[in-house]
């Protein structure tokens, strides 16, 4: 082996045994503190983007009234806790609205009593011209077409105060609108508990029977009311169509539920309308307690368990009204009527407790009215003992050919003055009713107006 190989092997062998030299390794990276350290500000970048995305899709939780009859279109139940036991029981019924007939009437519909032609005449009516100062309006909440939370005379969800009263398919508030951008006519809510200083009256249900009784024969003048509590907000209404609900629904309507108990109210609904068509029309309905009606002056309708215009108690006399019964102390006291004995009454599948209670709904007498003329109209609502409240008017137009259901009755149109419809109901006392009916036109309305 020559030099060369053996400086070769040297330097092999020096190579091999050189050993390297260990660097020191600190106790955090001994124990995986690098990835450690990553892993901690993944998982925070994740919270905090998590956190931001929750925040921007979570909204506070409103909380709403629910205006719906109970089991309707909108729920509600809450409405009729513990109100079964009350003093008026009622049955649910479902309500199956007609949307394909056009006109309708009640000529021909199977009873077999009839309502005496009281023999207007059209020289009887005078002519009206507009009182107050421009068109109401209406809306129970904010803006928008629909049915539900919103402004506007109908319901869509929207950023108002509360229901909205359209023919959407959410919740509406069947007592009315606040919105003032809609014609309609101004309901005022008056509470006989208490006087207009939040003092106890102590009026029984008898004795506010009474107040009814003399408000509608005595003109009534809204000033006759100023001594009891009367609702700081007016709503509009636009027809009366209330099923079966809590008679609660009617303060929390008007924005004072917190004030009113849920008893011994009334509201008085006013305005001039003029009709679709010249011709004699009468109107169809009932009320739970009063349900009362007087056009250009005169009282055309008062049906329900009481009578608004003599404060008899209706129920239990079915057989005086039907004039199958001669009771001449009734037919004394019942004289002031506009309803005439014997009555016209029609029974529908879905007013089963009126259909029990009162016999159904009532045929008013017949009035003339001519399209162009403007007329006043009042209607007014009551509730007496508490519970349970329902109420609907409906009108015909004496003659008018139309459809009915298979039982021979007549689908009437509602009396209303814009085309929305009722909300959806399953609740009993819940009539049906033409959809496609003629509209009567507002012609003006005002608060506190005598006319």
């Amino acid at each position: 082996m020559d030099t060369t190989e053996e400086q070769f092997q040297q330097i092999g062998h020096q190579a091999i045994d050189v050993k390297p030299r260990r660097q020191k390794v600190g106790f955090w990276a001994r124990i995986g503190g690098g990835s450690l350290t990553i892993a901690i500000l993944v998982h925070v970048l994740l919270l905090v983007a998590g956190a931001f995305i929750i925040f921007q899709y979570i909204h506070p939780v409103e909380k709403t009234v629910d205006f719906m009859p109970p089991g309707g279109g909108g729920g509600g139940g809450g409405s009729e806790r513990g109100l079964e036991h009350e003093l008026k029981k009622k049955q649910r019924a479902k309500i199956t609205p007609s949307s394909n007939v056009k006109r309708v009437f009640a000529e021909g519909a199977v009873s077999s009593f009839a309502i005496p032609d009281p023999g207007d005449s059209f020289g009887e009516m005078s002519s009206l011209s507009s009182i107050g100062g421009g068109g109401l309006s209406g809306g129970f909440g904010g803006a928008g077409n629909g049915s539900g939370l919103g402004n506007g005379s109908g319901g869509g969800k929207g950023d108002g105060k509360g229901f909205g009263f359209g023919g959407g398919g959410g919740k509406g508030n069947p007592f009315g609108m606040i919105d003032s951008t809609v014609d309609a006519l101004v309901g005022t809510f008056y509470d006989f508990k208490q006087t207009s200083d939040r003092k106890p009256t102590g009026l029984s249900n008898e004795e506010v029977k009474e107040v009814i009784r003399d408000f509608t024969n005595r003109g009534w003048k809204e000033r006759s009311l100023s001594k009891f509590y009367k609702a700081p907000q007016t709503l509009r209404q636009n027809r009366i169509y209330i099923p079966k609900m809590g008679a609660d629904a009617a303060p929390a309507a008007f924005g004072c539920e917190k004030e009113v108990q849920p008893s011994r109210w009334m509201v008085v609904y006013r305005g001039v309308v003029s009709p679709p068509a010249t011709g004699r029309y009468r109107f169809v309905g009932a009320g739970d307690d009063v349900l009362v009606v007087r056009f250009n002056h005169r009282h055309v309708f008062d049906y329900g368990y009481t009578s608004g215009t003599t404060g008899v108690h209706l129920t239990g006399i079915l057989p005086v009204l039907r004039g199958e019964t001669e009771n001449r102390d009734l037919a004394k006291k019942l004289k002031d009527s506009p309803m005439k004995l014997p009555l016209t009454l029609l029974q529908y599948d879905t007013t089963r407790n009126w259909n029990g209670d009162i016999g159904g709904l009532a045929v008013g007498p017949e009035f003339e009215a001519v399209a162009g003329r403007s007329y006043p109209i009042e209607i007014l609502i009551s509730e007496i003992p508490g519970g349970l409240f329902c109420a609907s008017l409906l009108i015909e137009e004496v003659g008018e050919s139309g459809q009915k259901k298979p039982a021979g009755l007549p689908i009437l149109p509602l009396f209303r003055l814009d085309g929305s419809q009722p909300e959806p109901s399953k609740s009993d006392n819940a009539p049906p009713y033409d959809a496609e009916g003629p509209i009567w036109k507002f012609v003006s309305g005002g608060r506190d107006l005598d006319f």
